[in-house]
């Protein structure tokens, strides 16, 4: 809509915050009058899940019109609360019913459950839900999430008209939907309610300066277990895991690495056989211990990561505190440096010179609209590593973009020791060296030493990005001087189960440190089953991998059992 020509677009909004009518309210676009308040509860089999209005006194917003997204997330939300009384883990659906006579097309409405947000037209329709003195059109699953026993969770839900809405079609029209809230039964497809329906949860802490993923007895066995991060309780797999494959997407093209001096020493790994050939020229007695050129061109061996036209697998880390869920892919899909230089600080960012701090308040954002990528004005200039997934992404997955999650990603340039004037180093060094304690939630880089400004790094919502440091602990990843490692049972691992080397490392996107030799490292994980660092420098061959990291939306549903004969397919 033309900026000159903006004028007030009414929308009339109704919800009810329920199974059984709970909270109502209206808002034309924007604003919002709340009509009840009150406490309800509903009883099942099993548990009983009580909901809570956490804002009676409703929401205003006057005089508004369509907005961007990151605008959108802005908004004032609704909240219901959710408590869950029993000792079971439950799973819910947030749906969305219209009603009749809406005029507002489904394709310019946003909705929003948490910070999972979609069009309402590429929402799940599901059985029209009968609703008292509602005359209910069609019903739709707009979000997913998870309740543990006993636990509490506020459920947020914003909506907005779409940005680019033609003034045709947004003046004047409306559009009325009540919201219920429902628990999922026990064999629904929702691919959370299968993850936590097959896996039985434990219950003690790990041990988390160790990989134990053969473990089935102790303190550290291989599962499920349960932490907190950003957005509430997450669920996490660690160890040796046989049961959390997932398949989403076509494979565009082939892949390979090539390795130079396997079975001799100082084992590299090269992105094509000619930059492999040309290091054998250089190198082939002191790096790699042949006695000719022509010894090491001919001991170079091809191993496969992607091969085109086969299905892409993927292997669930967790289920997020937002209820999206986080998936790796289980090969790389090439060889590749994390960023063009390692000579300053910056270049341990998955953006630098960024026009402003990205933080939970202010991420940086990279989005996907199905043709093209967007970014937020303060998001600066793109890692090496960050274009690589994105033209990856675009190439593989842009048919299921509306699948897959914009949410949080953590490149945490918080300090733990040292400053920008020497050695520095980073908040992961400390979690996972020293103290051996990983954390899911993201340090803020702003609010450390008086610090007011980070020009590189901090809090993403990205729609590909990569595992932090922190992350591979909890997998079961152990820092290379805290033995035992993991072995190659452990499911971050198992891209190597056909090989007898650990070669390459994947990268994290955990920086380590900028050293007092000036050069910017970064956490990775895999070479001998460990957690060790890397210089972020390199050329495409450097022997450092890629393994991109989804999200995929809360309302997901799969068919499926998810081993690797039988993994869960995303309907």
């Amino acid at each position: 809509m033309k900026e000159r020509k903006r004028k007030i677009i009414t929308i009339t909004i109704i919800g009810i915050m329920l199974i059984l009518a709970i909270t109502t309210f209206t808002y034309a676009i924007w604003s919002r009058t709340h009509t009840q308040t009150g406490i309800n509860k509903n009883t099942y089999a099993c548990f009983e899940i009580s909901y809570t209005e956490t804002n009676g006194d409703g929401i205003s917003i006057e005089n508004g019109f369509p907005q961007k997204d990151e605008e959108g997330l802005k908004n004032k939300p609704y909240e219901v609360q959710i408590t869950n009384t029993c000792d079971t883990v439950s799973t819910y659906n947030v749906i969305l019913n219209k009603e009749q006579g809406s005029t507002l097309k489904d394709e310019h409405l946003k909705v929003a459950v948490d910070n999972d947000y979609k069009l309402l037209s590429t929402a799940t329709k599901t059985d029209k839900r009968e609703i008292d003195n509602f005359n209910n059109a069609q019903s739709y699953i707009i979000g997913s999430g998870v309740v543990g026993p006993k636990q509490t969770k506020v459920v947020q839900i914003r909506s907005w008209m779409e940005k680019d809405t033609p003034e045709n079609e947004g003046e004047n029209k409306s559009f009325t939907f009540k919201i219920t809230i429902e628990n999922v039964v026990g064999d629904s497809n929702l691919l959370a309610g299968k993850i936590l329906a097959a896996n039985k949860l434990q219950t003690e802490e790990p041990d988390f300066s160790k990989g134990y993923p053969n473990s089935s007895s102790g303190s550290d066995k291989s599962g499920l277990y349960k932490t907190k991060d950003d957005d509430g309780d997450t669920y996490y797999f660690r160890g040796d895991v046989i049961n959390n494959y997932v398949q989403l997407g076509i494979n565009k093209g082939d892949s390979y690495f090539y390795v130079v001096g396997l079975g001799q020493h100082n084992e590299t790994t090269y992105g094509s056989y000619e930059e492999a050939e040309n290091e054998c020229n250089n190198y082939y007695d002191y790096d790699f211990g042949y006695n000719s050129a022509d010894e090491c061109i001919k001991g170079i061996q091809s191993v496969p990561m992607q091969e085109s036209g086969q299905p892409i697998l993927w292997r669930i880390v967790r289920i997020n505190g937002d209820g999206t869920i986080r998936l790796i892919t289980d090969n790389p899909i090439g060889g590749i440096a994390f960023n063009e230089n390692y000579s300053d600080y910056q270049y341990v960012g998955y953006t630098y010179d960024n026009h402003s701090s990205c933080t939970n308040d202010n991420p940086c954002i990279s989005d996907y609209n199905g043709s093209s990528w967007t970014s937020s004005t303060n998001i600066g200039k793109s890692s090496k590593i960050k274009e690589y997934l994105e033209e990856w992404y675009q190439s593989n997955l842009a048919q299921y973009n509306d699948k897959i999650a914009l949410t949080t990603f953590c490149n945490d340039t918080s300090y733990s020791s040292g400053d920008e004037t020497g050695t520095l180093n980073y908040g992961a060094d400390k979690r996972i060296i020293t103290d051996s304690e990983p954390l899911l939630k993201c340090p803020d880089p702003t609010k450390q030493d008086g610090n007011e400004k980070r020009d590189y790094g901090g809090i993403y919502k990205l729609k590909v990005g990569l595992l932090t440091a922190d992350e591979m602990n909890y997998a079961g990843l152990s820092y290379f001087n805290n033995k035992p490692y993991a072995t190659r049972d452990n499911y971050l691992l198992n891209y190597l189960k056909d090989n007898d080397q650990f070669y390459w490392i994947m990268w994290s996107m955990s920086p380590h440190n900028f050293g007092s030799s000036y050069y910017a490292s970064e956490f990775g994980g895999g070479n001998g089953g460990s957690i060790n660092s890397s210089n972020v420098y390199g050329t495409d061959y450097t022997g450092d991998v890629a393994r991109p990291v989804i999200n995929l939306n809360s309302d997901i549903t799969v068919t499926g059992t998810g081993t690797e004969q039988d993994p869960y397919v995303v309907q």
